[in-house]
C-alpha cells in the first residue's frame, strides 16, 4: 500500500511540474491577435491587386501624360492648319493625318483629349452632387416623394433630342453670352443627375429603418446631419463607382451635343469637335475620324475598368 502512494506521489508531483502558474496581464489579455479592420486599407488592399485596376490605372497615367506633353512639340501651323495640309493622308510628317482644316490631327486630338476630359469631369463632377442632394433629399422627406415622382417623369419622359433642339434655341438668341464650354456642361448637366438621384433616393429608402437612424429621428436629430452623418458614408462607395463611369458618358455625349449645337464648334479643338468635322469626309479620309475615335474608346474602356475595379473593391464582402 505504501508503495502504490508513493508511487502516486511521484505521478502528481510529476504533473505538477508540467503546470507552470503564469502572471495574468491584464492589458495583455486585452490585445487582439488580428489586425484591426479598417475598410479603405482594405479597399485600397483589393483594388490594387485587381488586373483590371492595374491596367487601368497605367494608361491613365501614360494618357495624361500624353496629353500634357505631346501639344508642347506642336507648332503654330499644326493647329491652325495650312492649305498645303488640308486633307492630307497619314505620314511622316503628319502621323494621322490632316482634318478638313488643314490641321495635324495627331497634335488637335491629344490636345482635344485634354479639353474633353477636362468638360467631361467638370460635368460629372456637378451631376453627381446635384444627383446626391437631390436623392437625399427625396429619400428622407417622403411626404415630397410624390412631388419628385412627378418631376422625374415629366422630365424622363420628354426626348433627349426636343431638349437638345430648345437649349439650342435658347443659346442662340436669348443667351448669347455663355461660351461654348458653358453651355456644354449646362447641356450635360440638366437632365445626366435624374439617375443618380433616382438611385441615391432607393437607397436611402432601403436604410431608412435601420437601428442607428430611428434612434437619430427619435433624438430630433436635424436632417441634414441625418442625411450627412448616416445614410451618405454608407452609400459613398456606390456614389464613388457611379462617379467613375459617368465620366465616360460625358465624353460620348459630347459627339451627340456638337451635332444638335449645343456642343462645342467646329473651331474649337475636343474630341467632339473634331469627330463631328470628321464625320462628312469619313468615305473618302477614313483617318479623320478613326484617329481620335480610337483615343476616344480608349478614354471610356480606361473608365469602365476602373469604376468595375472600384466596384468590386467597395464591397466589403470582397475584404478578408
Amino acid at each position: 500500500m505504501t508503495e502504490v502512494l508513493n508511487e502516486q506521489y511521484e505521478v502528481d508531483h510529476e504533473l505538477d511540474d508540467l503546470f507552470v502558474p503564469v502572471k495574468i496581464d491584464e492589458e495583455e489579455s486585452e490585445h487582439l491577435a488580428a489586425e484591426p479592420y479598417s475598410y479603405w486599407k482594405s479597399v485600397f488592399h483589393v483594388f490594387i491587386h485587381k488586373p483590371a485596376a492595374i491596367v487601368s490605372i497605367i494608361t491613365l497615367i501614360l494618357l495624361v501624360l500624353g496629353i500634357i506633353i505631346i501639344p508642347l512639340f506642336a507648332t503654330q501651323a499644326d493647329f491652325e492648319g495650312t492649305l498645303a495640309t488640308v486633307n492630307a493622308a497619314p505620314s511622316a510628317a503628319h502621323i494621322w493625318g490632316c482634318d478638313a482644316k488643314g490641321r495635324d490631327l495627331w497634335f488637335i486630338t491629344w490636345s482635344g483629349a485634354g479639353a474633353s476630359l477636362g468638360l467631361a469631369l467638370i460635368s460629372s463632377a456637378i451631376v453627381t452632387v446635384i444627383g446626391v442632394i437631390m436623392g437625399l433629399i427625396w429619400g428622407y422627406l417622403k411626404k415630397l416623394d410624390w412631388l419628385f415622382v412627378e418631376a422625374y417623369n415629366l422630365i424622363a419622359n420628354i426626348p433627349s433630342l426636343l431638349i437638345y433642339m430648345l437649349l439650342s434655341t435658347i443659346f442662340a438668341h436669348s443667351i448669347t453670352w455663355i461660351s461654348p464650354e458653358g453651355r456644354l456642361v449646362f447641356s450635360l448637366c440638366i437632365t445626366g443627375w435624374l439617375g443618380l438621384a433616382l438611385m441615391i433616393r432607393n437607397m436611402v429608402l432601403i436604410i431608412d429603418n435601420r437601428e442607428y437612424n430611428v434612434a437619430s429621428k427619435t433624438l430630433a436629430t436635424p436632417a441634414r446631419r441625418i442625411m450627412f452623418k448616416n445614410y451618405l458614408p454608407y452609400i459613398l462607395g456606390i456614389i464613388i463607382t457611379d462617379f467613375s463611369l459617368i465620366v465616360p458618358g460625358m465624353i460620348s455625349s459630347e459627339v451627340s451635343m456638337s451635332y444638335f449645337g449645343v456642343g462645342l464648334p467646329k473651331d474649337k479643338i475636343a474630341i467632339g469637335a473634331i469627330l463631328e468635322l470628321g464625320i462628312k469626309e469619313f468615305q473618302q479620309r477614313p483617318w479623320q475620324i478613326l484617329a481620335p475615335g480610337a483615343l476616344m474608346a480608349v478614354i471610356i474602356f480606361i473608365f469602365f475598368l476602373l469604376g468595375m475595379a472600384l466596384s468590386d473593391a467597395l464591397d466589403p464582402k470582397k475584404h478578408r
